[in-house]
């Protein structure tokens, strides 16, 4: 088994994925530009690295000033690149995920993440490819779907563009018979659009793709 970067993972993925504005920055430099391009904070993580939350290898809430020697640090440590990526500020998170069936096939879940992910496992299952409509219906069965409508005062969660994140997740398990697992998680829900902070693809053997 193949685990993806991050990077690769949501570049496998495809252009069209809803997701932050983010960059793979190879020189501290290329770090810094992306960084006064960005109104607000930043986050940056260490590539190459499994496990780099516990490893301490994610810097949140970075200013502009801060990037240079976070990339710094974070390319010592790493394959000597840096992920950035404008922080989402999210008024609720969903995970989108895939995998394949023994008996169904390919099929795409759905579900409420955050905390609740891990005590109520909140997630609904669709074949792929998904028909018309069958993503808004598939979330219309979470036990937390009123979520999704908005409440107290957040908007609505823009449903064309996760179907698009499903969509994504779904044309590649087809496309690909090598790709065992997707994992979009969290998918950061923010002035009710889903932008998919985190992605990892797992593939059945080596990656030789460019």
């Amino acid at each position: 088994m193949t685990a993806l970067s991050e990077w690769d993972s949501k570049r496998r993925l495809g252009a069209a994925l809803p997701r932050p504005a983010e960059v793979l920055a190879r020189s501290r430099a290329e770090a810094q530009q992306f960084a006064a391009n960005v109104n607000g904070p930043i986050v940056a993580k260490a590539s190459g690295v499994a496990h780099k939350t516990e490893g301490g290898l994610v810097r949140l809430g970075l200013r502009a000033a801060d990037v240079g020697a976070a990339w710094d640090a974070l390319a010592a440590a790493g394959d000597g690149t840096v992920l950035l990526a404008e922080q989402i500020e999210a008024e609720l998170e969903l995970i989108v995920g895939g995998y394949r069936d023994p008996g169904f096939g390919p099929l795409v879940t759905v579900g409420i993440g955050g905390i609740a992910a891990e005590i109520f496992g909140d997630v609904v299952a669709i074949l792929a490819p998904p028909e018309p409509g069958e993503v808004a219906a598939a979330v219309g069965r979470l036990a937390g779907h009123r979520l999704l409508a908005g409440v107290r005062g957040a908007p609505a969660v823009d449903l064309d563009a996760l179907e698009r994140i499903v969509g994504a997740v779904s044309e590649l398990l087809i496309s690909d018979p090598r790709v065992t697992e997707v994992d979009c998680n969290p998918v950061m829900v923010r002035r009710g659009v889903p932008l998919v902070a985190d992605a990892l693809v797992v593939l059945n053997g080596t990656d030789t793709q460019p």
